[in-house]
């Protein structure tokens, strides 16, 4: 595979945007809760 080709795809990173519930992509930088199914994301 060439270096320089683009792979594409989506960044590990955004594991942590991502409900544990329904899957759903977490827009918020910091969410405190899910925007699709409600779902209480607070770290305690």
């Amino acid at each position: 595979m060439d270096p320089d080709e683009d792979v594409g795809g989506d960044p590990v990173c955004w594991l942590d945007r991502v409900c544990p519930e329904c899957g759903g992509f977490l827009t918020e930088a910091r969410p405190t809760r899910c925007e699709r199914c409600g779902t209480d994301l607070a770290v305690e």
